[in-house]
């Protein structure tokens, strides 16, 4: 059985862990950090955790322990949140550790990262997997156990991925997509690419009927009703039964895929269709939806709102100041990776930091000084 220890555990996509690992194993979770954030379901998850067995406790010291750890599984936030942690795991794990440790990170993070976190953990004899997780809070409550779980997107050592297999298949649905360590990151920001796309569908034809049928407003049960009618064709998209319906229904823009981290990973998606060498068509798609989300995030500062709210600002009242703001702070410049720089500083300055475009494994050996 291994032994683990969490950080981020008490997060809505790790949290749900602490039920679906069973007193039969394949893990038992020895510790969890708890750095003392009210809100939200963090109380009932540490009752969970404390329930299953885990011991929370404040640092980061007291988690690695003396060497009683077989990995850290990490679920925490984007490149510029995740380097310090893994670099921080990294020294604890090989000082105190008599066999090989392994780090399990489920975040959303560049590919580069990945390779980076990769080289920097072996050259300090710790393993180091990235496999994100991708199907929301409620697939991570459902857990492997239900064919709507959540999919975990694994890649890098086929041997780890054999040992770690029973827990990933507790958690939710894993599959591997070879040796590199950052395919499961491509993999899903392409997800990403499909996921963002949609958004822009449905909100964009939810803007349409808004103007044409509703009195230039969202909601109400006729405007459910034609777009939950329309989605069943051949043009339709999760977007509407996930996200957008939500909003149109009950007037929910909070729940769902939050801004503040979808912003990022639109980013990630843009820099990787670069990469890819795609058309401006596809790359200037995700810019325009980390552009918009930007634009949120200023306007409604404080407030946490899910991915649809974009529908919003697409209709005739709210349409301009959006694109005043896109023109502005550079949404349409010549070149894609321009733009994708623009978009990135349109964020505000925490998320921004959190985003770090460029890493390398000297930001991971920065963290050892």
């Amino acid at each position: 059985m291994l032994k683990l220890a969490y950080v981020g555990g008490l997060g809505m996509m790790a949290g749900p862990a602490a039920t679906h690992l069973t007193v039969d194993g394949p893990a038992r979770v020895l510790r969890v950090h708890d750095r003392g954030s009210q809100g939200g379901t963090r109380d009932q998850y540490r009752a969970d955790w404390e329930s299953h067995g885990a011991a929370l406790v404040p640092t980061l010291e007291q988690l690695v322990g003396a060497g009683d750890l077989d990995g850290v599984v990490v679920c925490a936030g984007k490149n510029g949140d995740d380097v310090a942690i893994i670099s921080d795991l990294t020294a604890r794990l090989s000082a105190v550790s008599t066999t090989r440790p392994f780090i399990l990170h489920l975040s959303t993070v560049s590919p580069d990262f990945a390779e980076a976190a990769t080289a920097f953990c072996a050259n300090h004899q710790v393993d180091y997997a990235n496999y994100p997780l991708t199907g929301g809070p409620l697939g991570a409550q459902l857990g492997g156990a239900d064919p709507k779980g959540m999919l975990i997107l694994a890649s890098g050592d086929d041997g780890l991925y054999q040992r770690l297999l029973p827990l990933l298949q507790r958690l939710g649905h894993p599959k591997y997509f070879g040796h590199s360590p950052a395919a499961g990151a491509i993999t899903k920001l392409i997800g990403h690419h499909m996921v963002f796309n949609g958004l822009n569908g449905i909100a964009t034809a939810a803007a349409i009927h808004a103007d044409c049928f509703n009195q230039g407003r969202l909601g109400g049960s006729e405007q459910s009703d034609y777009l939950s009618y329309l989605n069943g064709g051949a043009g339709g998209t999760r977007q509407w039964d996930l996200g957008l319906s939500k909003g149109i229904a009950s007037d929910n823009w909070s729940q769902g895929f939050s801004i503040h981290h979808a912003v990022v990973d639109a980013i990630y998606a843009a820099r990787l269709a670069v990469t890819a060498g795609l058309p401006r068509i596809s790359i200037q798609a995700m810019t325009n939806t980390a552009f918009t989300f930007a634009y949120l995030l200023h306007r409604y500062p404080g407030q946490t709102l899910a991915t649809h709210a974009v529908a919003r600002e697409m209709i005739r009242n709210g349409s301009a100041e959006l694109d005043r703001f896109m023109s502005e702070r550079g949404a349409f410049a010549a070149d894609s990776e321009t733009v994708i720089a623009a978009a990135a500083a349109a964020l505000p300055e925490k998320i921004r930091a959190s985003a770090l475009l460029e890493i390398s494994v000297s930001h991971f050996e920065a963290g050892l000084s």
